[in-house]
């Protein structure tokens, strides 16, 4: 008996071994496979935060860095960071018991939550400008954080490669942690068309995904609207920044063009900016505003209240864009004496009637609608890094004119307006700005 009884438990032994050392085998191999397929795993998305990107040839300038570090310095945006514990660039607003709670490391939950942007853009033949914009917004989706962040972008009719380059972002995209919208549509021109309406209504499909995101449950604090232009991320941050530090309702830089042989830097969108006076921003950067209480802040690089101006891309307060009546662009009220001017006057209008009236132009951000003027724009740098200062930054607002002036667009087909100037009220009897 002892024998057989022996060579049984070996045997046992030997198959446990064999068993044990194929669970093992079969484990790591399951694991082994698990990890090598979870790139294929369609649900699984990448973060943005793993994704190896830097900023554009032109926002890596010696001037444009020595400029960054102009606007960055004392950790100026620090609090937009998708990490940070900061809800705003001062604590002036916020109680002293919360104060007080921060400091010893107690966050109150109001304050974790950082404001929530919807990014809105169109895109028209703009091939030559949209790598650039692309890599420019991936940045600041990855410095903002992708959950405090909707990219909704509209494109129509493009004859270039424009929907080519946007469909490889969105194939891009969808493998993010992004949440965005991204439609390309082959809609034209009619025949017979108004160009402001016809604007208004191409900029609107932008913001329809900020209808559906509402149905959802999702609210923004901020939109940021872009046109065509180039630009850098610092450009858009410290928009922000202004938007929150002035408590503005439209935050606007200042959108350029070259100008005659010696290619002067003359600002662009003067059909739309209306100074404090009710006149027509036109003219040289380098002498541009003409209202005599802003003159000196603006030659001291501040920002300036204006009475309408959304230039190349602004910073929008969400709020009057929800509710009964949302703001949208539009055209002048056909069956009114409205002067039929830009989309972007009647939304300025329209935010003055519904009391939104903090507008603001930050003059030491440039953004350029052809790439060809980023040079020019980093001419400038150094000059507003010289600005003697002693003003102080934040706006103390005044209240508004009674009348601005207005260049109507009254035909069919074109998109010049008149040069014949007159002088329109454009809200209601009440211009406060509290």
């Amino acid at each position: 008996m002892g024998v057989p009884y022996k060579m049984f438990e070996c045997k046992r032994k030997y198959f446990s071994r064999l068993f044990i050392f194929a669970f093992l085998t079969f484990t790591f191999l399951i694991i082994s496979n698990l990890r090598s397929d979870d790139s294929k795993i369609p649900l699984t998305k990448k973060k943005i935060n793993d994704i190896k990107i830097s900023s554009v040839y032109f926002c890596k300038t010696d001037s444009r860095k020595k400029f960054d570090r102009f606007l960055e310095a004392n950790g100026t945006y620090d609090y937009l960071r998708f990490d940070s514990s900061e809800y705003g660039p001062g604590s002036e607003d916020i109680p002293l018991t919360d104060q007080i709670r921060i400091k010893n490391g107690k966050i109150p939950n109001y304050l974790k939550n950082k404001k929530k942007i919807f990014f809105a853009l169109n895109i028209f033949n703009n091939e030559d400008i949209i790598p650039y914009i692309i890599q420019e917004i991936t940045l600041l989706i990855r410095f903002l954080g992708p959950e405090n962040v909707f990219l909704s972008i509209y494109e129509n009719g493009s004859h270039d490669k424009s929907k080519e380059l946007l469909l490889e972002f969105k194939s891009f995209l969808n493998g993010l942690d992004v949440r965005f919208s991204l439609k390309t549509e082959d809609l034209e021109r009619p025949e017979n068309y108004h160009n402001v309406e016809y604007l208004a209504e191409i900029k609107n499909r932008a913001l329809i995904p900020l209808e559906e995101e509402d149905k959802k449950g999702y609210k923004y604090d901020k939109i940021v609207f872009f046109n065509d232009v180039v630009f850098c991320k610092n450009d858009i941050l410290e928009l922000i920044y202004q938007s929150d530090l002035q408590k503005s309702d439209i935050t606007s830089p200042l959108d350029i063009h070259a100008a005659g042989n010696d290619k002067q830097l003359n600002f662009t969108n003067n059909w739309v900016a209306r100074d404090l006076d009710g006149y027509e921003i036109n003219g040289n950067i380098s002498n541009l505003i003409k209202h005599k209480e802003s003159t000196e802040r603006y030659n001291q690089g501040l920002p300036i209240q204006v009475q309408c101006s959304m230039n190349g891309v602004s910073v929008l307060n969400a709020a009057p864009f929800y509710g009964d009546e949302p703001i949208r662009f539009r055209r002048s009220k056909l069956d009114t004496n409205e002067c039929s001017a830009s989309e972007y006057s009647l939304m300025c209008n329209d935010f003055w009637t519904k009391g939104f009236r903090r507008i603001v132009v930050v003059p030491n951000i440039l953004v350029a609608h052809k790439k060809e003027n980023v040079d020019l724009i980093d001419n400038n740098y150094q000059t507003f890094i010289d600005k003697n200062v002693t003003l102080p930054e934040i706006i103390a607002y005044v209240d508004g004119p009674k009348l601005i002036q207005c260049r109507e667009l009254v035909k069919n087909n074109t998109d010049t307006p008149v040069n014949v100037i007159k002088w329109v009220k454009y809200t209601n009897d009440e211009t406060k700005v509290m």
